[in-house]
């Protein structure tokens, strides 16, 4: 272990205090803080209000013309000192705020011949509030702002009004703020002190009562738990010594019956395991044995010249119901089978290889594609406790002619380009499903494929493809996908179609099988 227990609990709770130190001295020093504020707005309101009720506005216009003062001005003078004073202020003084300037009246430290018409720029953040307040505009009680002279001051205002209700000028007030800073200062530091000493009996106290009641029993707890490991495989019992009388006890008398029953879990869990494990060999084994019954060879013919085809087989799961089958049944005969039986797993893998079987020795000694359906249909239903069904597009196609006989019992329209055409679905005639009903019949049709021409059968798990959104892959998008290069070869043309599908369904799980096969017709053999 990296830290103990001990070490965890005596870290969490310095960590604690420190925290709750930092907190409190926070919230301590923010109360003193808005409560001297609070002081301030009160006395630079009962300073400025003051001087404001002294001052006649009619006579601000007057002083500023004379520009010197008389004895009225002097008395308002010592009046402001006289406050300035009392309330300990840094400067008192009367203004009017300007475009640029502060153009002053009457100020405490200065006469009235040095004060009338002097002006000084804005302190730096006072301009807006003090315009905006000589305009009545709602501001602040105070404007706090930074004077690169006299540091930290508090300006609280009354504008004076002229006997018209217009403002004439402002009373001013102006407070050194420092002993908010330092009022702070000194009240942390205070409170930090008494809270870390009281702080630190409470951590010594509970750290050694949280050792004695609670770390000793879940030390004692870890190593029993350790035997129970380590007995797990024998007869040994291993039994808890724990009696605190609280929940600690309940849980060492948990962990002692866990004991008992985790033996009999890993017992069976291993048997379990072993099953699942013959199950998933057999299941390797039947995917195995289903994919060698496939054709999977390519080229398949490579002595022929007169077609190339290429199929593949991909299952929804371990192994899949669909299958394809090409064969050569004579020289000049080439059978396609195409198919999808209903459901998945190992019973469709099963019902799968049957039909497959049956289908290609129907095929070896019938030439009509519908006699071969109808046959094996006879041969399936005989047989079909299960009530499983298979449906199928077969297809013979003469190569030293192109002629193409098929058959289909309710399987996907086969899709057919004839030479510099588009890939087209052919709407051929559908029977029953085999295995669905003894006494089906089945109608078979013939397709002429031109030198150059190209068949693409498929079973329903491509256009039944859905995205995340439950969204079809459909038909349509097929087509899409097969003109998007209608000159591929067939392995290049499959290919395309599985990316096609990939990116629509994105994450999403594949829901059935995907099957596919494809045709290119060159022609008799020497052209």
């Amino acid at each position: 272990m990296k830290r103990g227990i001990e070490k965890k609990i005596l870290l969490g709770f310095l960590t604690f205090t420190i925290v709750l130190v930092i907190c409190i001295c926070a919230l301590v020093g923010l109360f003193i803080r808005r409560r001297t504020v609070q002081k301030y707005e009160f006395f630079g309101t009962s300073v400025t209000e003051a001087i404001a009720s002294r001052i006649d506005g009619d006579l601000i216009a007057e002083y500023l013309e004379k520009d010197h003062p008389d004895e009225e001005y002097d008395a308002i003078l010592r009046e402001i000192d006289e406050i300035n004073e009392a309330f300990n202020c840094l400067y008192i003084y009367v203004a009017i705020p300007e475009e640029n300037a502060v153009l002053y009246l009457w100020s405490n430290g200065f006469s009235g011949e040095e004060t009338i018409g002097y002006t000084t720029d804005y302190s730096p953040g006072g301009e807006e509030w003090m315009k905006a307040k000589f305009a009545g505009e709602p501001v602040p009680t105070l404007c706090v702002v930074k004077d690169p002279t006299f540091g930290n001051i508090a300006t609280a205002g009354t504008v004076i009004y002229d006997s018209k209700g217009q403002p004439a000028a402002i009373a001013m007030a102006d407070f050194d703020v420092n002993e908010i800073n330092q009022t702070f200062a000194q009240v942390v530091a205070q409170v930090s002190l008494y809270l870390v000493l009281l702080m630190a009996i409470y951590v010594f106290i509970f750290y050694w009562y949280t050792k004695a009641k609670i770390v000793r029993p879940i030390r004692e707890l870890t190593e029993a738990t350790e035997n129970i490991t380590e007995h797990i495989d024998g007869d040994e019992e291993v039994k808890l010594d724990i009696h605190t009388g609280d929940e600690l006890e309940i849980l060492a008398n948990s962990f002692q019956q866990m004991g008992t029953e985790l033996k009999e879990y890993i017992s069976d869990n291993l048997k379990i395991t072993a099953e699942k494990e013959r199950i998933g060999t057999e299941l390797s084994m039947a995917a195995r044995i289903q994919e060698s019954m496939l054709p999977l060879e390519f080229p398949a013919f490579p002595d022929r010249d007169e077609f190339d085809l290429y199929a593949v087989m991909d299952p929804a799961k371990e192994v899949g119901g669909d299958f394809y089958d090409f064969f050569m049944i004579d020289d000049d005969h080439l059978g396609l089978v195409m198919a999808d039986v209903s459901g998945k797993g190992v019973p469709a893998s099963l019902f799968m290889m049957i039909s497959k079987i049956i289908l290609q020795e129907k095929a070896m000694n019938e030439v009509s594609t519908a006699k071969i359906l109808a046959d094996t249909n006879e041969a399936i239903c005989r047989n079909n406790k299960e009530m499983m069904f298979v449906t199928v597009w077969i297809g013979i196609l003469e190569l030293s002619t192109g002629r193409l006989k098929a058959a289909n019992a309710g399987h996907e329209f086969p899709v057919i380009r004839q030479p510099g055409g588009k890939y087209e679905y052919f709407e051929d005639p559908h029977g029953f499903v085999i295995g669905g009903m003894e006494g089906s019949p089945y109608t078979e049709y013939e397709l002429k494929l031109e030198p150059g021409a190209r068949l693409f059968v498929f079973t329903d798990g491509v256009p039944e493809a859905m995205d995340p959104d439950d969204n079809l892959y459909g038909p349509e998008r097929l087509l899409g996908a097969l003109n998007t290069d209608p000159d591929a070869e067939p392995e290049q043309l499959l290919k395309n179609v599985r990316a096609s599908v990939d990116a629509f369904v994105k994450d999403a799980a594949q829901f059935d099988d995907l099957t596919m096969l494809g045709l290119h017709y060159f022609g008799p053999r020497g052209n």
